[in-house]
């Protein structure tokens, strides 16, 4: 277990009610996205207060035979990746609680959305129920992990939980879509898109009241081709491997941190001196609150997104002959003929 999981075990389990949950009963944990980008408005009013006013509805409707928790990130620290807090166990359903615990909350810091979600999975398989995790995020992962393997790891572990997930106010925000689409699917979720206040609160209503959903079928990934050097594009991993890559040739390469003033050429170097290495991300500084450059590497058997626009002074590319796998269901997938034209 990473240390930072350890911390959150711990931090659940002194948090947790003595007596013993009733786990008969159907139970939902709302995960709520309190980073700093929630000050941002939408129709003249701030995120985090359309939010606000959603949960109130959400809370107004709810049905009190379930059981409901709430958790938090990014509402304490800025720039602090383990800023996530189970505020309200999963328990008999207590409005005025829940209600007073959204209301204190002040978004400050950042968007750690895969360690949110093993951190819900923690704290239920704590209180050994099985239960409906609804996610409201505004935005893409900012803590150098994938939502997307998350929820495909948690359910190849058999962690017994099911994730519908709200989009807010993504806009042309394809990464977090993308992100937040597979979380859902790779659990048995839904994804929806929220564009305002009305939506939003649509949109946990129609979560709060939806059974969880069998998982769409299977649909196996293809294969794309992309330059060695595409200036102004990025990537990033979509979910599950491909499975027919030796494990000799398998290799996992941490994010890297430039300096300051560092170029996209310094990430390619890193990846032509490694063999293994077959494509690579430059992302550029005030990409997803990014103050360094960091350079992503992947080997073969990762499923990247095909290359799309990214953030001022990004840059990425794939090595000459390199079929990099594209997963279109956060699965493992076995190898095929590339498509014609590479993609």
């Amino acid at each position: 277990m990473k240390p930072i999981l350890c911390l959150l075990a711990i931090a659940l389990l002194w948090s947790w009610p003595a007596h013993a949950a009733d786990t008969t009963r159907p139970a939902s944990l709302l995960v709520l996205d309190a980073s700093g980008s929630m000050w941002g408005q939408v129709d003249g009013r701030a995120k985090i207060e359309i939010a606000r006013e959603a949960i109130d509805g959400l809370l107004a409707d709810w049905d009190a035979a379930t059981d409901l928790g709430l958790m938090a990130y990014g509402h304490r620290r800025k720039g602090d990746c383990a800023d996530i807090e189970l505020l309200q166990p999963v328990a008999r359903f207590d409005a005025t609680a829940i209600r007073g615990q959204v209301a204190a909350l002040q978004p400050k810091g950042m968007t750690p959305i895969a360690d949110s979600v093993r951190a819900a999975a923690v704290a239920l398989r704590h209180a050994e129920r099985k239960a409906t995790v609804i996610l409201v995020s505004d935005g893409d992962e900012t803590c150098h992990a994938d939502p997307c393997a998350v929820g495909a790891e948690l359910e190849a572990a058999g962690v017994d939980f099911t994730a519908h997930v709200i989009g807010f106010d993504l806009g042309s925000n394809a990464r977090a879509r993308e992100q937040l689409q597979c979380l859902a699917r790779t659990t048995g979720g839904r994804y929806l898109d929220a564009r305002d206040a009305r939506e939003l609160r649509g949109a946990m209503k129609s979560v709060a009241a939806t059974p969880p959903a069998p998982a769409e079928p299977h649909e196996c990934g293809r294969f794309v081709t992309a330059e060695p050097y595409l200036d102004g594009m990025a990537t990033w991993p979509t979910g599950g491997t491909a499975t027919d890559l030796a494990m000799d040739r398998r290799e996992d390469f941490p994010p890297v941190e430039l300096a300051p003033a560092a170029q996209p050429q310094e990430c390619r170097a890193l990846c032509e001196a490694d063999a293994q290495c077959t494509a690579w991300w430059f992302e550029s500084v005030g990409s997803n609150f990014r103050e360094q450059p960091a350079c992503f590497r992947w080997d073969a058997s990762v499923a990247l997104s095909p290359p799309q626009p990214g953030h001022p002074g990004s840059a990425m590319g794939v090595k000459p002959g390199v079929r990099q796998i594209v997963l279109k269901a956060g699965q493992d997938c076995a190898d095929a003929e590339p498509e014609q034209g590479g993609g």
